[in-house]
């Protein structure tokens, strides 16, 4: 086995240097030699063309040093700035994973958009994903590099290693009560990402970067950014286009069945058939049959087809086609498909899909498929209020999409529970 070092410089072994457009004395005096076997015309056409590239060159290095005193990384237009800086960093962007299918692609999602938001610091970060210790993620993964084009050479267990333990403790022990910087979760703020990648920076500009021995090499750089979260609106809407570029579905592949044009597909997650007391805790609540017959589609033409997709048996959904049928709606469940089929019958709807807020799972099919308008609602109960305040920190639960696809067909909608009614109701006539 060999070793390697992780350098006490300011230069690690996966720094670059300085990009080739900028012009050093040397490569300026080569040019003016062969300038002179020129004629005049294109002598002036040669000095013109250096000192446009000098002068790009220049503004470009100026843009790296102005941007993390700007109005910060995460700004509302990224395409503000027309040119990258140059990259004067290589570093390594920790993303642990968790959960299914839905939640891989929301926690790698968080790691593109923060991996662009570093580009413009001058850092070019590579993920390296972390699994978590239950053995889900297996199954997970499979999906996920079966299905998504560009993550099949992802490595799902590249910081699940002991190396990546000592070069952890290496960085803890280097940073002290500072190492909090670089770490990103689902309380974090935009200010406070904005904090780590200035922050994460500032560390690697410095000279006296720990060494590390390793008996085998590591993907992970020292310092390393650790990210545990969960993308939010407003990041899914910045970093969109580069989203849903990487998240290619491979369609042959993956998928069964496809949804035809006529109809509308809702999709029950029923995060309370799967866990009903953990689910409670968490926030994790759908409507009611009754509710989503009477308000969810209150406003839906009678008589359309409505198509129910659920991981769960007929049975958990037979009280929602029911109640459906009851107000007139020509009413089936789909089942029997493997979750990434279900995923792809989501993605092929072109009318409308309809479902939860909180999961993930639908609400990548609906901002990467096909649909006219994917409908995300959540839902006001005692249960979720605090959970829900803090699951939309920072986008709000009216979030304004600015991206135009997003715009056009992403709608997010609030319903009350009946307890939320009744609650309410208390409270009004408490007020009379």
């Amino acid at each position: 086995m060999s070793e390697i070092t992780l350098r006490n410089s300011s230069h690690s072994t996966l720094d670059v240097a300085t990009p080739s457009f900028v012009f050093s004395s040397s490569r300026y005096t080569a040019v003016t030699e062969c300038a002179a076997v020129l004629t005049p015309s294109l002598r002036q056409l040669l000095s013109w063309l250096v000192t446009v590239l000098s002068v790009r060159a220049w503004i470009l290095v100026m843009a790296a040093k102005d941007i993390s005193s700007s109005q910060g990384i995460f700004i509302n237009d990224m395409t503000s700035l027309r040119h990258l800086p140059p990259i004067v960093h290589n570093a390594s962007m920790v993303i642990q994973l968790g959960g299914e299918m839905g939640n891989q692609l929301s926690m790698i999602s968080v790691g593109l958009a923060l991996r662009r938001q570093a580009r413009y610091l001058g850092i070019h970060a590579q993920i390296v994903l972390r699994h978590q210790d239950h053995s889900k993620w297996m199954r997970a993964r499979e999906a996920t590099q079966t299905c998504f084009i560009k993550t099949k050479s992802m490595d799902f267990e590249a910081a699940n290693t002991e190396e990546f333990s000592q070069i952890s403790k290496a960085q803890t022990d280097w940073l002290g009560k500072n190492n909090t910087f670089l770490f990103i979760d689902n309380e974090s703020t935009n200010e406070d990402m904005d904090q780590s990648l200035k922050y994460w920076k500032e560390v690697l500009d410095r000279q006296d970067r720990p060494s590390v021995v390793l008996k085998n090499a590591s993907m992970v750089s020292v310092p390393h950014l650790f990210v545990n979260r969960y993308i939010k609106n407003e990041q899914l809407d910045l970093h969109f286009d580069d989203i849903r570029d990487f998240f290619r579905f491979d369609h042959e592949r993956c998928c069964k069945l496809r949804a035809s044009a006529e109809e509308i597909v809702l999709h029950m997650r029923l995060f309370l058939t799967e866990m009903p007391r953990r689910g409670r805790l968490l926030g994790f609540e759908e409507l009611s049959p009754m509710k989503v017959a009477n308000e969810l589609f209150h406003n839906t033409n009678r008589g359309e087809n409505i198509t129910i997709l659920s991981r769960f048996s007929d049975h958990n959904v037979k009280p929602y086609k029911d109640a459906l049928d009851a107000v007139g709606f020509q009413t089936r469940v789909l089942s029997g498909q493997e979750g990434v089929e279900d995923f792809c019958y989501l993605m092929s709807a072109t009318k409308e899909i309809v479902g939860t807020e909180q999961s993930s799972f639908f609400k990548f099919a609906a901002v990467l498929g096909n649909a006219t308008k994917g409908r995300l609602y959540f839902v006001e109960s005692p249960d979720t209020k605090e959970k829900l305040l803090s699951r939309f920190r920072g986008s709000g639960f009216d979030y304004q999409w600015k991206h135009p696809l997003l715009k056009r067909k992403i709608v997010i909608e609030k319903y009350k529970s009946e307890v939320q009614d009744i609650l309410d109701a208390i409270a009004i006539n408490a007020t009379v």
